[in-house]
């Protein structure tokens, strides 16, 4: 359908950067004299696009550009009976970890059409609650759930990272817990560590009670032992750096010596490592300090933090991956358990002085797997 060509001016009709209004497929449709069908169609690079000329889907598209038209985003989804909306929930998206997942969901999702959403519940499970309902009743079509596990089933296709327990409704991308702590302990104690001191992760973490299982499981194994002066669990606080720094007061205003410190993550290792300096202790020097995550700062501590590396960005991707195809009713998708990596910097020395008990050597093979779902390398 060929209609006669409207001179689109600086007024009403103006563009949206030039007036402030948005440029409509009505006012498009009148400045090319085109239908408003022919345009959607063009633009939208439906099947039959084709039969239109190559000179008038080139005028479409250009015009389109310069006028800064845009698609209705709602009439689009209702034609199509999709939102290509995922929703992203996290306790709190202020710290390195979750925003490492989300930066590699991202870029997964990059070029497929879907849009995420990104809600902070700050650890209320009511606001958890509130705003998987609100994601679900706009449209969402799946769900990426960081360190958040809802009471029951959101009805839409999930993928959860780092979760307290295992909903049969969602699939997980999680990391191989019992290796990173097996590597972070036997680095230490291969250097000649026996007294170290342990910062357990704070309750309801999806990874706390699974890493320090681990802990007490490695320990044993090699042969060091916990104690529970040298043992302190953090505070779940609004300030995330401050977490760490309280937890490494605790441990020195016991006064019971330690030459070496495990931290939950990196953030807490980060800021005990401040608390330890403030006290007057020399890192590595007097006590070594060791991560797990390593978050971007990381490297770039004074020193550089010994940490296990979780590939953050590439399980954000995997999370995009499996969610894509569970929301395409893919049967297949399964759990992806993903292999951490020892990264040794600066943090970690021998002790200062050595004790004999101190010099047997660490042992030298990792613990197998204890999870059967496939291992991302």
């Amino acid at each position: 359908m060929q209609l006669k060509a409207k001179k689109l001016t600086a007024s009403k009709h103006a563009p949206e950067g030039d007036s402030g209004h948005r440029i409509t497929l009505r006012k498009l449709a009148e400045h090319l004299g085109l239908s408003r069908t022919t345009i959607s169609t063009i633009l939208n690079d439906a099947p039959d696009a084709t039969r239109f000329p190559e000179k008038t889907r080139r005028r479409v598209v250009e015009s389109a550009k310069q006028l800064g038209y845009r698609p209705n985003y709602f009439a689009r989804s209702l034609g199509r009976k999709r939102s290509y909306l995922i929703g992203v929930i996290a306790p709190d998206f202020g710290n390195g970890y979750e925003g490492a997942l989300l930066s590699g969901f991202e870029r997964r999702l990059l070029n497929t059409g879907y849009t995420s959403f990104v809600s902070n519940h700050f650890w209320s499970p009511s606001l958890l609650q509130r705003h998987v309902e609100t994601l679900c009743d706009r449209g969402a079509e799946g769900l990426l759930l960081i360190d958040s596990t809802p009471n029951e089933s959101p009805g839409i296709p999930a993928v959860t990272i780092c979760t307290d327990r295992s909903p049969k409704w969602s699939t997980q991308v999680f990391i191989d817990n019992a290796v990173g702590i097996w590597e972070a302990i036997n680095h230490l104690a291969g250097l000649g560590h026996r007294e170290i001191a342990f910062i357990k992760g704070p309750e309801g973490n999806g990874d706390t009670e699974d890493r320090w299982k681990a802990v007490l499981a490695t320990c044993k194994k090699l042969g060091v032992r916990v104690d529970p002066r040298l043992t302190v669990q953090l505070e779940r606080l609004e300030r995330h750096a401050e977490e760490g720094r309280i937890a490494a007061q605790k441990l020195l205003r016991r006064r019971k010596r330690f030459t070496a410190l495990v931290a939950y993550n990196d953030i807490s290792a980060l800021s005990a490592m401040t608390a330890l300096r403030e006290a007057g202790h020399r890192v590595p020097e007097d006590i070594s300090v060791m991560g797990f995550d390593d978050i971007e700062f990381a490297s770039i501590a004074n020193p550089p933090l010994t940490t296990i590396r979780q590939p953050l960005h590439e399980m954000g991707a995997k999370a995009a991956e499996l969610l894509i195809r569970k929301i395409s009713d893919d049967q297949t998708t399964q759990d992806i358990c993903v292999r951490p990596e020892l990264i040794v910097r600066s943090s970690t020395c021998p002790p200062s002085t050595s004790s004999a008990q101190g010099k047997k050597r660490a042992l030298k093979s990792p613990p197998s797997p204890t999870t059967n779902p496939p291992v991302v390398e």
